[in-house]
C-alpha cells in the first residue's frame, strides 16, 4: 500500500502529503467501523449481549441489596445427582429489611423448575449466604437432556406476590448439562440395545462384527470385505435431547461411521452425524424428513479422528438441531426436522457412493461411551 500511495502522490509537497494520508486513514477507519457494525462482524459474546442472552449475568435493579458472591454447579449430571447453587448478599438499603431469595432452573424445552424461596432478615450492611439443592429427577420423570439455565434472584416479597419486586439477579446460561443415561460399555445391556443384521451399502451388517471388549464397544469391518456392523436401541423412544458419543475411528478409506437417530422408512425421520473413516475425517451433518434430505452440511474437524477418542454430539429440540465436535458448536438447522420418536444407532459401513476399498486388515471403530 505504501508503494502505491507514493506513486499516486509523487511530486506533492510533504505537508499536503501528510495531511492527505491522515484523511485517508481516518476515512478508512470510519468505513471499517461502519462495515463492522452493519454487517454484524462481531464476536459471539457481542451478538449474545445484543440479544440479551449473556452466558452469565449479574444485575441489581435497586440499590437495596448487593450480590457479594455466588456459586453454581457445572459439568454433567445424571438422575440421582444433586445440583448445588448459592449466593451471598448484603443489605444495602440503609435499614433493617426482609428479603426473599429464589432459584429457578430452565430445561432446554423452556420449562421452569422453581425451588422453594427462602426468606432472610438483615440489618443494614449485614450479609448472609443462601444455598439451594435440586435432586436431578429420575425414573419416569420427563427429564430432557442437554444444557440447563439457572437463575437466582433476590426479591422484596415472596416471589409471586402482587407487590414482589426483583432486586437482584444472578443468571448463567448453560450452567450445567443433564443427561439421562451413560452407557460405558462395561457389559452388553440387552434391555436397551440390539445388534443389526441386514444389507447396507456395499456389504452386510453382521451381528458378529459388534462386540464389547476392554470396556469398549467395537464395530469391526473385517479385512478383505465390505461388511460392517451396527448397534441400535431396541425402543423407538428417542426424540428431543442431547446425544453424545466418544469414539476413535479406524483408517479405512471409503467407509463411514454414523451416529444418528432413525425411524423407517428411509428419508422420513433421521438426524445424522456421519464421519469418513480416514485421517482427514470429513464430517457430514444431515437431516431427513418427509421423504427428502432437508439439511446437509460438510466440514473437517481439524484433527485426525483415527489417532484418539473425540466427542461428537447433537442437541435436538423442537424446531432446532445443533451439531458439535469436541464441545464446539459447528452448525444449527432450524427447519426440515421430524417430530417422531426414533431409534438411536451407531454403525460403521461402506456406502455405495464411495469407492468400496476393502481394508487389508480388520478396521475397528472403538466407542468409549454414549450419553443421552
Amino acid at each position: 500500500m505504501q508503494k502505491n500511495r507514493s506513486q499516486v502522490f509523487n511530486g506533492i509537497k510533504q505537508k499536503n502529503n501528510t495531511k492527505t494520508a491522515v484523511l485517508v486513514l481516518v476515512g478508512f477507519l470510519a468505513l471499517a467501523l461502519s462495515l463492522f457494525y452493519y454487517l454484524g462482524i462481531n464476536t459471539a459474546e457481542d451478538r449474545e449481549e445484543k440479544a440479551g442472552i449473556l452466558e452469565e449475568e449479574v444485575t441489581a435493579a435497586e440499590q437495596k441489596v448487593s450480590v457479594e458472591s455466588y456459586a453454581i454447579s457445572s459439568g454433567e449430571f445424571f438422575p440421582g445427582d444433586e445440583i448445588n447453587s448459592g449466593l451471598t448478599i448484603m443489605n444495602t438499603s440503609g435499614k433493617e429489611d426482609n428479603f426473599w431469595i429464589g432459584c429457578s432452573i430452565q430445561d432446554p424445552l423452556g420449562n421452569w423448575h422453581d425451588l422453594p424461596a427462602q426468606e432472610t432478615h438483615l440489618k443494614d450492611k449485614e450479609k448472609t449466604a443462601v444455598d439451594f439443592f435440586w435432586p436431578v429427577p429420575g425414573g419416569e420423570s420427563q427429564l430432557v437432556s442437554g444444557p440447563y439455565l439457572l437463575t437466582m434472584a433476590v426479591w422484596s416479597e415472596m416471589p409471586g406476590e402482587k407487590n414482589a419486586r426483583r432486586l437482584a439477579t444472578v443468571q448463567r446460561k448453560e450452567a450445567f448439562h443433564l443427561l439421562k443415561y451413560h452407557e460405558d460399555f462395561s457389559s452388553f445391556n440387552r434391555d436397551l440395545w440390539e445388534k443389526s443384521e441386514h444389507p447396507l451399502g456395499l456389504g452386510q451388517l453382521e451381528a458378529d462384527n459388534v462386540a464389547i471388549a476392554d470396556d469398549l464397544l467395537k464395530i469391526t469391518m473385517p479385512a478383505d470385505t465390505l461388511d460392517g456392523g451396527q448397534l441400535e436401541s431396541k425402543a423407538y423412544d428417542h426424540l428431543y435431547g442431547s446425544y453424545r458419543v466418544n469414539m476413535k475411528l479406524p483408517d479405512a478409506p471409503s467407509s463411514i461411521t454414523g451416529f444418528f437417530l432413525y425411524r423407517a422408512p428411509d428419508y422420513y425421520h433421521e438426524v445424522d452425524i456421519e464421519i469418513f473413516n480416514d485421517t482427514r475425517g470429513k464430517v457430514m451433518f444431515v437431516t431427513y424428513a418427509g421423504g427428502n434430505v432437508t439439511n446437509e452440511y460438510e466440514t473437517y474437524p481439524g484433527f485426525d479422528p483415527t489417532k484418539d477418542f473425540y466427542e461428537y454430539r447433537f442437541d435436538f429440540y423442537p424446531g432446532k438441531v445443533s451439531f458439535y465436535l469436541e464441545g464446539v458448536l459447528l452448525k444449527t438447522f432450524k427447519d426440515g426436522l421430524t417430530d417422531k420418536p426414533m431409534k438411536l444407532m451407531i454403525n460403521s459401513w461402506f456406502p455405495r457412493w464411495l469407492d468400496g476399498i476393502r481394508p487389508e486388515h480388520d478396521a475397528v471403530t472403538r466407542i468409549d461411551w454414549i450419553k443421552y
